[in-house]
């Protein structure tokens, strides 16, 4: 049984799946497996993993398109590691990423879970001059992750155990996008986490990455499930309206330069929903970003 379990659920990504692989492979920590979960790809990507067969610690599991949290909950239903880490087709690992991860949770018992920073890169892996999360947070991050969730899915490693109990991605969601971000708060609610405050991670921006509309559709369902809960607004410290707003005006922000009606629109749903919002960081950049000429 390998200690670190590595879950990649891909679909359509052969072009970049060759240096996924190779990043894991390519870790100075080798007691791990990598379970690549075809989530019914159309293109060259069952002959990008057989290019790989050469290792038997990468496996592979082809399945009917089912989306990617059923993808990557079939990967961690076949795999059996202490740990599991999450990892997407076009993203990429840098050499010592399981390594410190997995001496950080060995410091630190009573974390669940482990994230590190991401290096954001463009479709040819050139850095943006852009890390994420821009402010690392630490310990009890259930009210900072409530608020949005800024972690890199292929930067977070967990504990099985941990994992179990918080139950896997939910693929009932009505829209994905941030299926990762509703599992992050079940964890954030149980058990601190562990931060490496070094890049180990690069994120590739593309055209491909899920649209911005379908994320704030999917971040607005999770807020409404977790809002759900009486518990989450005292922990979090935040209320629902507030929440849904101000991811409207992140999105405000993001669309001002594209697409000024969209985005006038949600500036304005969210100063429906929580009119003191106004005041806040994402709304001011909203603002800033609206007033500029076009």
């Amino acid at each position: 049984m390998p200690t670190v379990s590595v879950v990649l659920a891909t679909r359509n990504q052969a072009r970049w799946l060759d240096q996924a692989i190779a990043g894991v492979r390519a870790q100075t920590f080798t007691d791990w497996d990598l379970w690549v979960v075809d989530d019914g790809s159309t293109d060259d990507t069952p002959a990008v993993v057989a290019r790989h067969a050469d290792d038997p610690r990468v496996r592979s599991l082809r399945e009917p398109h089912r989306e990617r949290a059923a993808a990557r909950n079939r990967g961690i239903a076949a795999s059996t590691g202490a740990l599991v880490a999450f990892l997407d087709g076009d993203d990429w690992w840098l050499p010592g990423k399981l390594a410190a991860q997995v001496a950080a949770l060995e410091r630190n018992r009573d974390a669940g879970w482990s994230y590190a920073r991401a290096e954001v890169v463009d479709t040819d892996g050139r850095p943006l001059g852009e890390r994420k999360p821009k402010r690392l947070v630490r310990g009890d991050v259930f009210a900072a992750l409530a608020r949005g969730n800024v972690l890199i899915l292929s930067s977070v490693l967990v504990r099985r155990t941990c994992l179990t109990e918080a139950g896997g991605f939910d693929t009932t969601l009505p829209v994905l996008g941030c299926e990762d971000w509703d599992l992050w708060l079940r964890l954030a609610s149980r058990w601190p986490v562990a931060v490496l405050e070094a890049p180990l991670v690069c994120y590739r921006r593309h055209d491909e990455n899920t649209a911005r509309e379908q994320v704030l559709e999917s971040a607005l369902a999770v807020i409404d499930r977790h809002w759900a809960d009486p518990e989450t607004p005292r922990r979090s410290g935040c209320s629902r309206a507030r929440v849904r707003a101000l991811h409207r005006w992140w999105h405000a922000a993001a669309l001002a330069g594209v697409s000024r009606g969209e985005a006038l629109d949600h500036a304005r749903r969210a100063l429906r929903e929580a009119p003191r919002t106004l005041l806040s960081r994402p709304a001011l950049h909203a603002v800033a970003a609206l007033a500029r000429p076009a």
